[in-house]
């Protein structure tokens, strides 16, 4: 009964800390899912773009059915279904791992003090927010659960949970589906190692438990034929190989490498790994470590990664502080504390501490609006719309901000969506002339007459405002003191 109440208890707090941490404001990529989305519902799918006005670039659609999704939140609902949508599904990931940690037989307490501050590295930080990343968190954690029932049980309903799991990402995230392989394959490791160290183990502290390899195999098999049950097909596999070494990976925060000194959460899961493995005698298997810098490896080699290994190197981890006080709580320092965190006072008391440590967040989240029109070209955009023909103008416009413009009906002359702008995925140079022009290593006049345009909506912060504001063949025809508008005399 005192578990139940911890349960729901921490269950609850998880959501007030959810609740007063995630942003309401929209991402950039969140503008072209409701764009995409609306042209899917309307027109059907195919594997072209129809939000630049270019009019001749592939684009296989991977994130097609969280398009739909959001498309049909914010057509019913707006910006604030979508923000209800993102809160849900934060939720859902939280209350997911509070969940697996606790049925992996950890003490209730860390397993919420590891969901807490794995959340809390989450929310912040820009992982939690309306593209299809957010659903893949969700799935890709699960996944790892259904890995370890089916080791533990060989129960085949795990082989269908796996490929459901493979049929959902391939369609609503399938840029991260290759993540489904991956996860399986520390364990694939341990049960090879098991065989060739014939259980006597790697090292003094590492471990290694039986397990069929066989299991793994249809697993991955499964995962493999969920993955054709999409409308992308084998796009799937060639996006992988196409994506490494773009352009893109120069001047996108999230495709760079990890800065680990200044990356708290990153640091703050080495040292309990090294204190915990070096220090004491506690073992950890070979599986948890594999997963653990694996994870942590991915997220040095692109800051993505940071949040899968947040969330499901969170796992290895507890594991191995509950590991730890098995050897060591010779007193059962745990239950004491369950049976302190258990008392009404107590929880009350805890809930005050996390509503006024998180305050400040609440004031914020009042007054947040769900567009930052610093950020996005809110006024210059009903501007185009009342005064130009913006159906027929091919306009310039920056890399963050042009898909607000295609979600209010405006094309672009490109987006976020940096790959369809590339050699490799469409013989362009979109994207590498965008960037090269807005450092001003290239004359924009060059590129204005590369492409035909006679329109531009610049960041006033950008290089080539400083240049085109005192060009006389241009003519500024609005500011709002964060964009403006020009048009070729």
């Amino acid at each position: 009964m005192k578990k139940k109440k911890l349960y729901i208890t921490f269950s609850i707090l998880l959501i007030i800390i959810i609740l007063l941490t995630v942003t309401k404001q929209m991402q950039n990529d969140t503008f072209f899912t409701i764009a995409t989305g609306n042209h899917i519902i309307q027109d059907g799918y195919d594997n072209m773009d129809h939000l630049t006005w270019h009019g001749n670039l592939e684009f296989f659609k991977l994130r097609w059915a969280f398009d739909v999704a959001i498309a049909f939140i914010y057509n019913v609902f707006g910006y604030a279904g979508i923000y209800a949508f993102i809160v849900i599904t934060t939720c859902a990931i939280a209350l997911s791992l509070f969940y697996i940690l606790i049925k992996q037989k950890n003490n209730v307490i860390i397993s919420f003090l590891a969901t807490a501050i794995t959340m809390l590295l989450l929310t912040p930080s820009g992982f939690i927010t309306g593209r299809g990343q957010i659903v893949s968190y969700l799935l890709l954690l699960w996944e790892v659960y259904f890995i370890e029932k089916l080791i533990n049980t060989k129960q085949k309903r795990y082989y269908l949970a796996l490929f459901v799991v493979s049929v959902l990402i391939v369609n609503f995230h399938a840029s991260v589906w290759n993540m489904t392989v991956i996860l399986v394959m520390p364990y694939l490791a341990e049960a090879i190692m098991y065989r060739i160290f014939k259980n006597k183990g790697i090292l003094q502290k590492i471990t290694t438990e039986s397990i069929s390899i066989k299991v793994l195999i249809v697993a991955i098999i499964c995962l493999i034929l969920g993955s054709f049950l999409s409308p992308i097909g084998t796009y799937t596999y060639t996006y992988m190989f196409k994506i490494i070494g773009e352009i893109s990976t120069s001047f996108i925060a999230e495709m760079q490498k990890t800065d680990i000194i200044s990356t708290v959460g990153m640091v703050l899961g080495l040292i309990i790994i090294d204190v915990l493995m070096l220090a004491t005698k506690t073992k950890m298997k070979l599986s948890d470590i594999l997963l653990f810098f694996g994870l942590y490896f991915m997220a040095i080699l692109a800051r993505r990664n940071q949040a899968l290994l947040y969330l499901i190197g969170v796992i290895p981890v507890v594991r191995l502080i509950t590991n730890f006080f098995a050897m060591y709580d010779k007193d059962n320092l745990l239950e004491k504390l369950n049976e302190f965190c258990s008392k009404t006072s107590v929880l009350a008391c805890l809930t005050v501490v996390i509503v006024i440590g998180l305050s400040s967040n609440l004031v914020t989240r009042i007054k947040e609006k769900y567009v930052n029109e610093k950020t996005y070209p809110v006024e210059a955009v009903n501007y185009i719309k009342e005064n130009l023909d913006y159906k027929n103008m091919k306009i310039y416009n920056g890399y963050n901000y042009g898909s607000y413009l295609e979600l209010e009906g405006i094309q672009a002359f490109l987006d976020s969506r940096a790959e369809i702008f590339t050699e490799k995925f469409n013989n362009v140079t979109i994207l590498k002339d965008w960037y090269e022009t807005s450092k001003g290593t290239v004359n924009y006049n060059d590129t204005f007459e590369k492409y035909g345009i006679d329109y531009a909506i610049i960041e006033d912060s950008e290089i080539i405002n400083t240049y085109i504001s005192v060009d006389e063949k241009y003519e500024k025809v609005f500011d709002d003191e964060n964009f403006s508008i020009y048009v070729k005399k």
